[in-house]
């Protein structure tokens, strides 16, 4: 197809927008935050979009997300799931997520797949700068922070009560086991060999092994958010929950498996990197209680879904990885693939040697593409 302009980006939005909406009328569409020096490649952009429905004229901001279908970091990552995980939520209005729009998984309007949602006011806590360090947090009072990150661990902790088998048997994969804890791990062991390549990775393998070995055996099977991180959550000034975003790793499986996840960043951005978090900030006890008070559940196996959890991160490293390997940053001979921050809590919470973090970890790190933006 011709190349990429904002002008061609008005026209083919226009059109699309037309046949994803025909209520409204008179479309107008114009870019956003586009840099054309760049050949109009970025992931996530903004358009305006004016246009007239039964209510009179409207105006607002659209978030297009396209997907890059190379140098895949997430194994599987599939924007038609993340479209549908939207979408199906949005109908049901009873959580927080942005308006949906539609989705078009052919390459031909914009080069790659894209799916377009509404824009949603508010702040994320940020994951670079570190959120504990800089940002509108550190601004708050401390009441105000323990109010902000409850009311964004209710909100996923909501998602508990949805009925799996009410709009959602889109997320059943059945060629990796049974619906819930089954199908999640079988996953993991597909990510797990794909991602491997007959390479050997000790503290993975050994990892992923346990994980297997040691499901619980009376997992509810639940809607998973997947990705719940505070810098995923569209906080409004006063802590409430605008949104919540980037549904790309939604599944089935148990609800603790989000709280163990939640908990792992919580623990990544703080301890882990040597950073005392802001005073305020739930602790890992009272974040569980929570999770708790608003599922009307009591968490159980957290052990095992904070190895689960930690196996997934090791497994994005791996992704990492090998994506600086294939653009030039970092020779294969690189040791992070076996020795860097997630096989480091992995090695800990097995009891395996530590891997030792030298100069190929710090190389690996400074190369590390910078986190995209959120919507």
């Amino acid at each position: 197809m011709d190349v990429l302009t904002p002008d061609r980006i008005t026209v083919q939005l226009q059109d699309w927008l037309a046949g994803q909406k025909p209520q409204w009328r008179q479309i107008h569409v114009r870019p956003l935050d586009v840099t054309l020096g760049a050949g109009f490649s970025a992931d996530i952009f903004f358009v305006e979009v004016d246009y007239v429905d039964e209510a009179g004229p409207q105006a607002q901001t659209l978030v297009v997300r396209r997907q890059p279908m190379d140098l895949e970091v997430v194994f599987g990552s599939s924007l038609s799931l993340q479209g549908k995980m939207m979408a199906a939520l949005d109908a049901r209005g009873d959580l927080p997520v942005p308006p949906w729009i539609g989705m078009h998984l052919d390459p031909e309007i914009l080069g790659l797949p894209f799916l377009v949602m509404g824009k949603v006011a508010g702040e994320c806590a940020k994951q670079t700068p570190n959120y504990n360090l800089e940002g509108w947090l550190v601004d708050m009072a401390p009441d105000q922070r323990r109010a902000a990150f409850t009311n964004a661990i209710s909100a996923f902790a909501s998602l508990a009560s949805i009925d799996w088998r009410d709009g959602f048997e889109f997320l059943a994969q059945p060629e990796n086991g049974k619906p819930g804890l089954d199908q999640y791990v079988g996953a993991l062991e597909a990510w797990h060999k794909a991602a491997g390549r007959g390479r050997a990775m000790p503290i993975v393998d050994t990892a992923m092994a346990y994980v297997r070995a040691n499901m619980p055996q009376d997992a509810a099977v639940n809607v998973l958010w997947g990705d719940p991180t505070p810098s995923n959550v569209m906080f409004a000034p006063d802590g409430r929950v605008n949104a919540l975003i980037d549904w790309e790793l939604a599944a089935l499986g148990p609800a603790e498996l989000d709280l163990a996840w939640w908990l792992y960043f919580d623990d990544l951005f703080g301890r882990r990197f040597g950073i005392t978090r802001l005073e305020g900030l739930p602790s890992k006890e009272e974040t569980i209680a929570i999770w708790e008070e608003t599922t009307g559940q009591t968490a159980r196996n957290l052990e095992y879904y904070d190895i689960v959890v930690a196996l997934r991160m090791a497994l994005v490293a791996i992704g990492a990885f090998d994506r600086q390997v294939g653009i030039g940053n970092i020779p294969e001979t690189n040791k992070s693939l076996n020795d860097n921050f997630m096989t480091l809590y992995l090695a800990e919470r097995l009891g395996l040697p530590i891997p030792e973090l030298g100069p190929d970890f710090v190389a690996f790190m400074k190369n590390l593409t910078p986190v995209e933006n959120k919507a």
